[in-house]
């Protein structure tokens, strides 16, 4: 088939990774982890009023500190994970460098954030190039003739040898861009990741292996 090309408009990232355990003595004495998370998020915009904690309810426990100058973006630490929130990532680099953070504000703080299994989630709304979404989700789905009321979504979930999901893939016309794409990718990466900087590249060789299959190419900024 065809290779077709959509230009994203907005990409959010989203990378989550698991404790061993659930860590609740760091979030009943926080003053470290506040201090580590000012420390290295200052870059991004984090400061004093950019922390806040959440203790309300057990299960939903979590630090958080906001990054004002890294599109409102946040690093969250809940009780059994290490969330980080690029809702308008501008560049590879922005998200390698803002994970990159986030892991030495865990290492710093205390060896049981030390993430073990890893995944992320890509979002992008993205406008064809010579193309319709309407004509490129053809490829895989059509829906009931005359009747304008169906839209068409697909999710693509990807399996490992033992039956296990490792990934998936969702794509439905964009709310805010007629015509256009909106593309979910998860990316479960398990427990293959000794070293963050090799996060972001396994990353992306598998969202490219992805994209690949469903003969669609996304020119995702590096810089």
């Amino acid at each position: 088939m065809t290779i077709v090309t959509a230009e994203p408009e907005r990409v959010q990232i989203q990378y989550t990774g698991s404790f061993p355990e659930p860590v609740f003595g760091v979030l009943g004495n926080p003053a470290k982890l506040y201090a580590n998370l000012l420390r290295h998020l200052a870059p991004f915009g984090a400061d004093v009023r950019s922390l806040s904690i959440n203790l309300s309810v057990l299960a939903e426990a979590n630090v958080s500190c906001l990054l004002s100058s890294a599109g409102f973006g946040s690093v969250r630490v809940w009780l059994d994970h290490l969330e980080v929130l690029l809702p308008n990532a501008e560049s590879r680099r922005q998200v390698e460098q803002v994970i990159d953070h986030a892991w030495s504000v865990m290492l710093e703080t205390d060896e049981s954030l030390r993430p073990v299994r890893h995944a992320i989630t890509l979002f992008v709304w993205a406008r064809f190039k010579d193309e319709t979404f309407s004509s490129y989700i053809r490829k895989f789905v059509t829906t009931p003739p005359n009747d304008t009321r169906w839209k068409a979504v697909v999710e693509f979930r990807e399996t490992a040898e033992n039956g296990a999901n490792i990934g998936s893939v969702h794509l439905e016309e964009a709310a805010t861009i007629p015509e256009g794409l909106f593309l979910r990718s998860v990316v479960d990466l398990g427990a293959a990741v000794p070293e963050m900087r090799e996060l972001v590249p396994r990353f992306m060789e598998r969202l490219s292996a992805q994209l690949k299959s469903l003969d669609l190419e996304l020119p995702l900024r590096v810089e």
